[in-house]
């Protein structure tokens, strides 16, 4: 759990009062020392010397513990800082695939519905459209004129003859046409389907592109996530021992590049754009999540 930077500020303090109050008794008991070398009482100045290499000994062990504890701090606090926002990124993502697959199920289910609609509509309008009993063919047409011709040359017999011959042939047309007409509409009906399962086809190739992008996407922003980490543990590991080897009393440049601020500068990478802008005092209107890629 991170601590307060006034905890933080508080033991700082301390640890600064404390090296604060040890250098003074080391340059008391320095002065002290020098006293007795120079008026010859060389054991006492030994027993001074040898309390001082003591009290600088235990001085650097405490500085060193204490730069172990504020470094190893400072590694939990990025680790932690990281897993918080890898657990909000996939949480976020998470909640954004289930939104884009309820999307889709959506649209699919719409469509389905719809084209039942088309289909019962359909195939009511083919039902009224395409006449139950058939128009006369050509052959019952041309008897028909027939018989019309015999009928006014008073040419009775041979006009019912004629006129028995017109009702076979219509009695059979109407026989055949049933299954003229059936097939009609089952034609149409049948490219209707065809052009659905397309329809269908290119929804779900839709919403399988859009699932890809996603992941395509989610797989990009990780990456991203994860190099910053480890961009941000590079610099502090070479901030660290650039911190060590300054408290060892090797030569170093740029030491403490991170100093105290190390953690500021994990949280300013690791807290999304939203919370650290409402910390700062700054309105902002994040996108919403959308999915979709569709």
């Amino acid at each position: 759990m991170e601590e307060s930077p006034a905890k933080e500020a508080n033991e700082a303090n301390e640890a600064g009062g404390e090296n604060d109050e040890m250098d003074e008794l080391i340059n008391t008991l320095e002065e002290q020392r020098k006293d007795h070398e120079n008026n010859g009482r060389f054991l006492e100045a030994d027993t001074v010397y040898q309390r001082i290499l003591k009290l600088k000994q235990d001085q650097k062990r405490k500085k060193e513990e204490r730069l172990k504890q504020k470094q190893e701090k400072e590694a939990n606090d990025i680790e932690s800082e990281y897993n918080e926002e890898l657990k909000n990124f996939n949480n976020d993502w998470d909640d954004r695939i289930e939104k884009y697959k309820a999307h889709c199920k959506e649209s699919e289910e719409q469509l389905k519905q719809r084209q039942a609609n088309e289909t019962e509509t359909t195939t009511k309008q083919l039902e009224e459209t395409i006449p139950i009993i058939p128009k006369h063919s050509s052959e019952y047409l041309n008897l028909k004129r027939i018989q019309d011709t015999l009928v006014r040359n008073k040419e009775y017999k041979e006009a019912h003859v004629i006129q028995q011959t017109m009702v076979d042939l219509e009695e059979k047309e109407k026989l055949t046409w049933g299954d003229e007409r059936m097939s009609k509409i089952q034609q149409n009906l049948a490219a209707l389907t065809k052009k659905q399962e397309n329809e269908m086809n290119r929804l779900i190739m839709k919403a399988k592109n859009g699932f890809e992008e996603l992941r395509k996407q989610r797989a990009a922003e990780l990456e991203s996530l994860i190099k910053k980490y480890q961009n941000i543990q590079k610099e502090m590991k070479i901030a660290h021992k650039l911190e060590t080897n300054r408290l060892g009393g090797l030569h170093t440049t740029g030491s403490g590049v991170f100093k105290s601020d190390i953690n500021a500068s994990a949280r300013a990478i690791f807290t999304p754009k939203a919370k650290r802008t409402e910390s700062d005092g700054v309105n902002n209107n994040p996108e919403a999540a959308e999915v979709e890629a569709s």
